[in-house]
């Protein structure tokens, strides 16, 4: 086995974006959908693994 101690995700977000867990629509900011008003944004510009 090799371990491999790199940066598995050198993604950096310059501006956060937001998905609505509801209805799926984006936007660049929190709180509240546009679209359906739900508050179940989550922010989706994060480094993943």
């Amino acid at each position: 086995m090799v371990i491999y101690n790199g940066r598995v995700d050198p993604y950096s977000p310059e501006e956060s974006r937001y998905e609505c867990l509801s209805c799926g629509a984006r936007t660049d900011s929190g709180g509240r959908c546009e679209n359906c008003d739900s508050e179940s944004l989550v922010n989706i510009a994060v480094p993943r693994e």
